[in-house]
């Protein structure tokens, strides 16, 4: 909304629900929806879903937060792309309803700071994701509750493949998102010693031998194709 601060805490997954069954909640509503019901309510869905009518309730912030729930008078309904993912699933499309999801995640808050995330360093932990989405979420304190609400977006993030683990062990991002990133060159000027940086509402002075290092130390070099230039 207009007026509020651009670092207010984002909403969270609830995290005392695995990621799997919370997608059993989507699905309820999902079904619900094609069968014409309306004002769906927590009550509607748990019987469905197999979760607690409490559960059922604190989950429903986050994914209403990120597009897949939309608020119908006193209830929610599965959105559009909600009930096309399970449609395509239930039409044994898994790789076309998982690419949607994808995409849809793309243009959540966590999805575009993973993908910029991952145009610095092309490997990541799940504790250096985790680092990267507490930053990004506006979270005030770094509890445990928050850093398991975080995780369980790495999980969502990992079931829909948008990162997939390499021999190591650690994430990379899905390139199917590589071919689909958008970058801005930059070229450093070689007559200055030090270049202002804007990140948000913040500046900074960085020097410039400084950056070109960590650009070279933690980017990854890219094939035309990987990017398309603004």
């Amino acid at each position: 909304m207009a007026g509020q601060n651009a670092k207010e805490e984002k909403a969270l997954p609830f995290e005392r629900v695995k990621m799997e069954k919370q997608l059993n909640i989507l699905k309820a509503f999902s079904v619900l929806r094609k069968e014409g019901e309306t004002n769906v309510s927590y009550k509607d869905v748990a019987p469905l879903a197999g979760i607690s009518e409490t559960n059922v309730s604190a989950c429903l912030r986050f994914w209403y937060s990120i597009g897949l729930l939309e608020k119908e008078n006193r209830g929610y309904r599965a959105s559009d792309v909600t009930v096309e993912f399970f449609r395509k699933r239930e039409w044994g499309d898994e790789d076309g309803a998982w690419s949607l999801m994808r995409s849809h995640l793309a243009k959540t808050w966590f999805g575009k700071n993973v993908i910029s995330a991952f145009k610095v360093r092309p490997s990541m932990s799940e504790d250096d994701l985790i680092n990267v989405l507490g930053s990004a979420s506006g979270a005030v304190k770094r509890d445990n509750t928050i850093v398991r609400s975080l995780r369980a977006i790495v999980k969502l993030l990992e079931l829909s493949e948008f990162i997939v683990k390499d021999e190591e062990g650690n994430f990379r991002l899905n390139q199917e998102l590589m071919k689909v990133v958008r970058s801005r060159e930059v070229k450093l000027p070689e007559d200055k010693d030090v270049i202002k940086v804007i990140i948000g509402e913040d500046s900074f002075i960085v020097e410039i031998e400084a950056l070109k290092e960590f650009v070279r130390k933690h980017g990854k070099r890219l094939a035309k194709e990987e990017t398309v230039l603004e």
